[in-house]
C-alpha cells in the first residue's frame, strides 16, 4: 500500500510544473512539523548510512578487499612518491650536469708536466 501511495506522489510530482513544485517546497517550508519530520528522517539516513559503510568496510577487510578509502590512502600515498621521485630525479639531473661541467673545465685546464723517472734505482729481478 506505501507503494502505490508512493508511486502516486511521484506521479503527481512528474506531472506538476514548476510552480506547482514551488508551491509545494513553500508549503513544506511553511509547516513546522513537516520540516522537524523531514530533518529527523534525513538525521536517520545518514546515521544509517554511516553505519552501513562502517560494517561494509568491516566485511571488505575481512575478505581482504580494500575499501574505497583504502584506494584513496594508497593513491594519495603513490602521488606523494610519485612527486618525491620527480624531485630526486631533478636533483640528479643537476648532480651529472654539474660533475659534466667539472669534467668539462678540467679537461680544459692544462695539464702539469710529469717529471721523467730517474733511472739511478733500477728495480730488482730478484735474485
Amino acid at each position: 500500500m506505501a507503494r502505490r501511495e508512493t508511486e502516486s506522489i511521484m506521479s503527481k510530482l512528474r506531472s506538476m510544473s514548476e510552480d506547482g513544485i514551488a508551491s509545494l517546497m513553500a508549503e513544506f517550508a511553511g509547516n513546522e512539523k513537516l520540516r522537524k519530520q523531514f530533518g529527523r528522517a534525513g538525521e536517520r539516513l545518514m546515521a544509517n548510512k554511516q553505519s552501513f559503510d562502517r560494517n561494509l568496510e568491516t566485511m571488505l577487510d575481512f575478505v581482504n578487499i580494500p575499501s574505497k578509502r583504502d584506494i584513496r590512502d594508497l593513491k594519495s600515498r603513490l602521488d606523494t612518491l610519485s612527486s618525491q621521485l620527480v624531485n630526486l630525479s631533478i636533483k640528479v639531473d643537476r648532480m651529472l650536469a654539474g660533475k659534466a661541467d667539472i669534467g668539462d673545465a678540467a679537461s680544459e685546464a692544462p695539464r702539469p708536466k710529469q717529471r721523467p723517472r730517474s733511472k739511478k734505482n733500477p728495480p730488482s729481478t730478484g735474485r
